[in-house]
């Protein structure tokens, strides 16, 4: 297992949002003194080291900064930061209103109705799915399908696809997270 380094201030960062709830990495600890540009640096130290994530900030939310289309962002504590430090898995301090609420900020999903919202209905069925039948079902040729799944599906959203071969009806591919 590869450990990132950290410096003692992007730990003490870290160990703050672990301990914050809903896991937020802004603002950084008024005790360490940091003016707003050394701030602003040191997150983005973390969120290039994987140790911090952004995202859209919601209503309520810290904003650290606004992206290109003066969108406010938030920036909380990773999987990988929770490593760094650590502590193995977000806790009942660092989640948000309940584990529910947290797990679904760390995990965005399609659309309802959209073809990739079809193809998560279709993986998540107990008999899971056959490309045959995500390619009808949206439509999309094979290979865009298996795309997607390995890139939009797997990355973006985090979802883990395992496939199994079944005899008489051939690559069976499902996700047990929904």
């Amino acid at each position: 297992m590869t450990t990132i380094k950290t410096t003692d201030v992007q730990r003490a960062v870290l160990e703050a949002a672990a301990a914050r709830e809903g896991g937020y990495a802004w603002p950084l600890p008024e005790a360490l003194g940091l003016k707003k540009g050394s701030a602003v640096l040191v997150t983005k130290a973390l969120l290039g080291k994987g140790l911090v994530k952004e995202r859209r900030a919601k209503a309520g939310e810290p904003v650290w900064r606004e992206d290109e289309k003066e969108r406010p962002m938030t920036v909380l504590i990773s999987h990988a930061g929770l490593a760094a430090i650590g502590t193995g898995a977000l806790t009942a301090a660092t989640s948000p209103k309940s584990a529910d609420a947290a797990e679904a900020d760390q995990r965005r999903m399609p659309r309802a109705g959209t073809k990739l919202a079809i193809l998560v209905a279709l993986l998540t069925r107990d008999e899971g799915a056959t490309v045959e039948e995500m390619v009808t079902a949206t439509g999309w040729q094979a290979h865009t399908t298996r795309g997607v799944m390995s890139g939009v599906l797997s990355k973006r959203f985090g979802l883990a696809i395992t496939s199994e071969k079944i005899e008489g009806r051939g690559r069976v591919y499902r996700t047990s997270e929904a």
